[in-house]
């Protein structure tokens, strides 16, 4: 009997050391992987939580302050500088539309109550942060004016509140200001879109207080 006692414990002993022999090997190749400077396997690796990133847009953070300030989706903002200006905050049209978001100096001065100093005017809105505020605070303006009508408001933004109210409440037919309303429109969904897929829904949510009302064209 103690014979037959002796190979049971024999054979289980053997069975644990046959389950061992992977665990042990896979620290062995964990440790020399480590000191190659190669990967740690999944199995052996520490969990952390990434940081958090700002998505790669530039003037990112004065879009997100704007958004709050003015409750205005920072989505949309984003659209528009794209469309305005594709970044750029030194550029300006040929009718004097300055940076970013495209603020003539006289809507900064008139309605935005943005005056000269030490800086003309048109130096202030070379400055990313002074033209995305002044830009958010305007569209959220025209957002008001027009009854959240997001088409009426981008058309109002480029062509002019008296020229939506001109063609009776509608996207002017002439010029430019049609193919700058699709292009924002289009763009903004875009964006929302993707951003709903690598945004927290809280972020999502903080940057979208009020949803503005399409209109199909």
């Amino acid at each position: 009997m103690r014979a037959a006692l002796q190979r049971g414990l024999t054979r289980v002993g053997a069975a644990l050391l046959l389950l061992a022999l992977p665990v042990l090997a896979l620290s062995q190749e964990s440790a020399e992987g480590a000191a190659k400077g190669f990967p740690v396997p999944l199995a052996q690796a520490t969990y952390s939580v990434p940081e958090s990133q700002s998505p790669a847009v530039p003037w990112y953070q004065h879009l997100q302050e704007a958004a709050r300030a003015y409750g205005v989706d920072v989505h949309l903002l984003q659209a528009v500088v794209k469309v305005e200006s594709d970044f750029d905050p030194y550029v300006v049209s040929r009718a004097g539309a300055i940076g970013l978001m495209q603020i003539m100096p006289a809507t900064a001065a008139g309605f935005i109550g943005l005056r000269g100093t030490k800086q003309s005017l048109s130096q202030q809105l070379m400055d990313p942060a002074i033209n995305v505020h002044a830009g958010a605070l305007y569209l959220r303006s025209l957002m008001d004016t027009f009854s959240q009508r997001l088409d009426l408001a981008l058309a109002a933004y480029n062509a002019g509140a008296g020229n939506v109210r001109k063609a009776g409440n509608r996207v002017p037919a002439n010029g430019e200001t049609p193919q700058f309303v699709k292009k924002v429109t289009a763009l903004y969904g875009s964006i929302k879109a993707a951003a709903y897929l690598t945004e927290p829904a809280a972020d999502a949510a903080a940057f979208s207080p009020a949803q503005p009302t399409f209109v199909p064209q």
